[in-house]
């Protein structure tokens, strides 16, 4: 017998657990888009290299330099984090972004340019404070990505930007209903 329980729309109540639950669904393709864009790059000429644009490099590169800005915002993020499973769901965050770090780094080999950590801002307080701003910059980065992926060349470059915009936009959904926007707004409706 099947056991369903339906959350009314109306319902604001927001829970860590929510989050979590949000945030573990996009995880597994962040975690697999590294491989996933590798084999895909590496499948079109017959060797294991994965054939590049180099005209792509400078736009690659800036995608780069903004995943590890992210990385270094949710470090603080982390840091600042009080509870175990708010540090569990911002730590799933962080490993997504330093998968994507170092899928475009691997992706421009040697042509890939110093990245610093820099962070974006420096978020402190509760995580459902922090939680907007997150939100905020994880939309800025995923427009970011989708005008980088309107100007590649390269097949596998595009694979890469476009399995991360995708997980992006999951977080800053997530993130928003967090905040406390309702799932309906923080979609974008």
């Amino acid at each position: 017998m099947d056991n369903h329980q339906v959350e009314s729309p109306e319902s604001s109540v927001t829970t860590r657990r929510r989050l979590l639950s949000a945030l573990v669904a996009g995880g597994a393709l962040a975690s697999a888009a590294p491989i996933l864009a590798g084999r895909a790059s590496a499948a079109g000429d017959g060797t294991n290299a994965p054939s590049r644009d180099p005209r792509d490099n400078n736009a690659l590169n800036n995608a780069l330099a903004r995943e590890a800005r992210m990385v270094g915002t949710y470090r603080l993020a982390v840091a600042a984090a009080a509870a175990d499973d708010e540090v569990a769901g911002l730590t799933l965050i962080l490993d997504h972004h330093i998968a994507y770090v170092q899928a475009i780094k691997g992706y421009l080999g040697p042509d890939a340019e110093a990245a610093p950590e820099t962070p974006l801002s420096n978020p402190s307080g509760s995580v459902k404070s922090m939680a907007s701003s997150l939100a905020q910059l994880e939309d800025q980065t995923a427009t970011i990505h989708t005008d980088i992926l309107a100007i590649l060349s390269g097949m596998g470059g595009a694979k890469i930007i476009a399995s991360i915009v995708i997980v992006e936009a999951r977080h800053a959904a997530a993130l928003s209903v967090f905040s406390g926007l309702t799932p309906l707004a923080a979609s974008g409706n």
